[in-house]
């Protein structure tokens, strides 16, 4: 241990005297075949790590990272996607994606499972779990839970206080708990009794909310930090007042998260790098791919007591040494696809404002089964609190409403040849139009709810065609909206098929290699090629698709059992690039 400290004091004295060339990232070794993992959250304190994972379940260890325990579906877990947690003695608490939490009162042995079998369809989208003098924090997408025992569980939401229950990320020191939510920075000071809520970006929506979504949060005594999709903000007077750091250092503006060092220096996760700053110098220590990270991919960072420094990214855990960087290469692929084209119908306005949480929800896109969790999906899935605006994504008229389960169907006036296309909106909280109502293309039709089937509050759409014209017909015609929905600012679309050796195509595999900045919460991983319940499009002939992929270039990996494929693909933005992959 005293080993283990001092070379973490080294690391860091090596980092104030400006020694980047002298560190590198490693890629830490896991228990069974657990080193690649899709690593989701990293929490440290005193000489443990809890690590958790994208369908993997969570890794219990100590600070020496060679000593892991594994915690999944085959040791009592309710699920394997794990998005942090907390701990106190024997007591865990694990903060499960779409299950609300497991609970442990003896170390891991036996796991009780709180998800919707105790909330029902809110309070499932757990992002982290904290225990502060007793007390245990759960930040959702539906506010914040708080409990001593749980049996006696309360929500902090908006009607407490609170800009936005929508809740990304959680920091707690004592009485001070700070949140970054879809609209901004809020603060207590009193343990969650009162709240202040900032805009560290100075933007207002109409509703005069914050139009900031921060994603990572962090503070010392006055000193709050702000991770941002626009950047990375400091306020010195307890959000008073806001300035941005980091433009022109930080290679991207999507901040992940967010650690402070004991000596006081900002350890920051971008979507692109990991970086140190000193507050009290200005100098900031960049570390990417030069340095031995995969690029892309950085998802969250913290530091150990014996200081070590890790980073979780979608390929494994990686933690900072003393030592050069790797020399890489890139690896051999079967082929090269750099022709980027103009979409054929991706003219539909995305159905959520740009101001709300309008990504998809990347873990069950179009066709996937969630890793096999799942039945094929027929549609994508924008995760929100209830009441925010749905809008038309062309213009056209409604044609089918049943309020019971908020659902209603848009006749879009735009036509693909001679088939009619519908747009399905599931859901909804209220429909604001009615049967036969024109709409224009941008006008609000409704809102998000949880009506239906449901697990959280979202919005489930989907893009539906039909030669006949009859909505009732084309509930079996559903395409992926991907295609038709414009992406993301900056962001293109992968069109794809795999085929097998005789060129058939092949469903169910898994294609890895695309890594987006968002949705932290939900995020992407892998996509699944389609199975026999869903549609290709008819100009494309794809059965994959990957939409809102950022701007750059991508090495893909096809995985079906034994088999694989390997392709190099070029994006641009606002444009599509199709790929064929073939098992070997």
């Amino acid at each position: 241990m005293k080993n283990l400290l001092y070379a973490g004091i080294l690391l860091l004295a090596c980092i104030s005297c400006g020694g980047r060339e002298m560190l590198s990232w490693r890629r830490v070794t896991l228990p069974n075949q657990y080193s690649d993992s899709h690593i989701l959250s990293i929490d440290a304190r005193g000489d443990k790590v809890l690590l958790g994972t994208y369908g993997r379940g969570a890794l219990f260890g100590d600070s020496s990272l060679s000593r892991w325990t594994t915690f999944d579906t085959s040791s009592g877990l309710s699920w394997n996607f794990v998005l942090g947690g907390d701990w106190h003695g024997d007591f865990i608490i694990l903060a499960m994606l779409g299950d609300g939490v497991n609970i442990s009162s003896d170390g891991g042995v036996n796991w009780q499972r709180y998800g919707y079998n105790f909330f029902g369809t809110e309070y499932l989208y757990a992002v982290g779990a904290g225990i502060e003098g007793g007390k245990k924090y759960v930040p959702t997408a539906d506010g914040l839970v708080v409990f001593d025992s749980i049996g006696d569980w309360r929500a902090i939401t908006e009607k407490e206080g609170l800009a936005s229950q929508y809740i990304y990320d959680m920091v707690i020191k004592g009485d001070t708990i700070a949140l970054g939510t879809l609209h901004g920075f809020s603060l207590s000071g009193d343990g969650g009794r009162t709240w202040s809520n900032f805009s560290p970006n100075g933007g207002f929506t109409s509703a005069g909310l914050p139009a900031s979504k921060v994603r990572g949060v962090e503070f010392a005594g006055k000193t709050l930090y702000a991770g941002c999709d626009d950047g990375l903000y400091s306020s010195p007077d307890n959000g008073s007042s806001w300035t941005r750091i980091g433009e022109g250092k930080l290679k991207s503006e999507f901040i992940h998260d967010l650690h402070l060092g004991p000596d006081g220096s900002l350890w920051i996760a971008t979507y692109k790098e990991a970086a140190n700053y000193v507050p009290e110098t200005g100098k900031w220590h960049i570390f990417d791919e030069a340095s031995s990270l995969p690029g892309g991919s950085i998802n969250c960072i913290a530091m150990t007591e014996s200081g070590n420094v890790l980073v979780g990214t979608n390929f494994g855990l990686f933690r900072l040494k003393e030592a050069k960087a790797l020399e890489t290469s890139k690896p051999e692929v079967d082929a090269i696809f750099a022709q980027a084209e103009e979409p054929i119908h991706q003219w539909m306005l995305r159905p959520i404002p740009p101001e709300e949480q309008n990504c998809k929800d990347q873990t069950y896109l179009y066709g996937s089964t969630m890793g096999g969790n799942f039945r094929q999906h027929q549609g994508n899935e924008y995760n929100n609190p209830e009441g925010v605006p749905i809008l038309a994504v062309d213009n056209g008229v409604i044609v089918f409403t049943d309020t019971a389960i908020g659902h209603s169907v848009l006749e879009c006036d735009t036509r693909q040849a001679d088939l009619v296309i519908y747009a399905h909106y599931h859901h909804q909280h209220e429909i604001l139009k009615h049967l036969g109502d024109r709409v224009s293309k941008g006008e609000q039709i409704g809102t998000v709810g949880k009506k239906g089937n449901v697990t959280n509050e979202h919005l489930h759409f989907e893009v539906a065609l039909s030669p006949v014209g009859s909505q009732v017909d084309s509930i079996s015609h559903t395409r992926n909206s991907e295609l038709w929905v414009a992406p993301l600012p900056g962001c293109g679309t992968i069109v794809g098929t795999l085929v097998d050796m005789l060129g058939n195509p092949v469903g169910r595999a898994r294609i890895y290699g695309v890594t987006k900045p968002i949705p932290t919460e939900t995020p992407f991983s892998f996509a699944e090629t389609y199975m026999d319940k869903v549609h290709p499009s008819e100009a494309y002939g794809e059965n994959f698709a990957i939409g809102d992929v950022p701007a750059g270039d991508y090495v893909l990996r096809a995985k079906a059992g034994e088999l694989g494929s390997r392709v190099r693909v070029h994006v641009e933005s606002g444009k599509i690039t199709r790929v064929k992959m073939q098992l070997k």
